[in-house]
This record gives structure tokens, C-alpha cells and sequence, in this order.
């Protein structure tokens, strides 16, 4: 497994780099893209600066975000990968599709890939996933590739959120 670009039977998984802040920014700007995300919607610089720490990801760590593009239409449909959580969990697997692409299996396949990715090649023994209560879809699309529910908890806002955990089957 190459960390250029990964070949799924239907997505392309390219690392995010600086040639994909126009199109990064669209996503980052779109509500019913970014709402369930921690950070929310993004302005422009707000992105770009985004971009940019995705693009610094992947000489630091080696594992980041990849832009998810639909192989049969050549159309971005979201992005997602791993990230070092800031909250002190661990490596993190975050996804974000577009309205058009959601209900379609593409999480549970970006989840599945990016978990192999992180056992594989990064050999990352955890990954976790933290979602909100409320987000039913985000939570069954973890569960559909092997993540497990392990607890929740109340931020100081008011909201919800779930730990999901799938460790490194091949990890002693």
C-alpha cells in the first residue's frame, strides 16, 4: 500500500496537498459538510491554513488526510484519513463527504482503508474515532469496519460524544 495514492474498487485516496486548497475550500465551507466536524465550517484562510498542516502531516508522521475522489466520475466526494488528536487520544480517524456522497458505503470504505493504512504501513498499534451521539450514520459506518464503541462522554458545551477504538489486530 502506497501513501501517494490508494486505489479502492471505487475511490481514489490522494494525500492533500497545497495544489488542493481551491477545491479544499469549497468542502471546508459547506455547513452540510462540515457541521458534525469539531471545528465546523471554515472561511478561506481558515482553510488554507488547514491545507496547509494537512500537507505537513505527511513528512511529520507519515500518515495525514487524503483527498476521497470518485473513480467512476473523477468527482471529489470528501476527505478524510488519520490525525493526531488534539485532545490527547491518540491517532484519530476523521471523514467528511459531501451530501451527494453520503449513504453510499464510501465512510466504511475511507474507514477501512485508512485503518489498513495505519496498521500496515504507519504501524500504529490504536486508531480511535470520535463522533457526536446524535450522529447515528457516522456511528454505524465506524461499527461497519470493525470499530468498537468504547465509551462517551459530556463536553462543557452540551454535546455528546462517543470513542470508538480499533486496535492493530497484528500489534503484540
Amino acid at each position: 500500500m502506497s501513501r501517494r495514492t490508494i486505489l479502492t474498487t471505487r475511490l481514489k485516496f490522494e494525500p492533500i496537498t497545497w495544489a488542493d486548497c481551491d477545491r479544499m475550500a469549497v468542502l471546508h465551507a459547506d455547513a452540510r459538510v462540515m457541521d458534525l466536524l469539531k471545528h465546523g465550517v471554515l472561511n478561506r484562510q481558515q482553510s488554507d491554513a488547514m491545507v496547509a498542516d494537512y500537507e505537513a502531516e505527511w513528512s511529520a508522521f507519515g500518515f495525514g488526510s487524503w483527498t476521497v475522489t470518485e473513480r467512476a466520475s473523477g468527482s471529489l466526494v470528501g476527505y478524510g484519513g488519520l490525525r493526531v488528536h488534539d485532545g490527547g487520544f491518540g491517532i484519530a480517524l476523521r471523514a467528511a463527504f459531501t451530501p451527494e456522497a453520503q449513504g453510499n458505503g464510501y465512510g466504511p470504505e475511507l474507514g477501512h482503508t485508512a485503518a489498513t493504512y495505519a496498521f500496515d504501513v504507519a504501524k500504529i498499534d490504536r486508531v480511535i474515532a470520535i463522533t457526536r451521539r446524535s450522529n447515528i450514520p457516522g456511528q454505524r459506518s465506524l461499527e461497519k469496519f470493525g470499530m468498537h464503541r468504547e465509551r462517551e462522554w459530556t463536553t462543557a458545551d452540551g454535546r455528546i460524544l462517543v470513542l470508538y477504538a480499533l486496535c492493530n489486530p497484528k500489534a503484540g
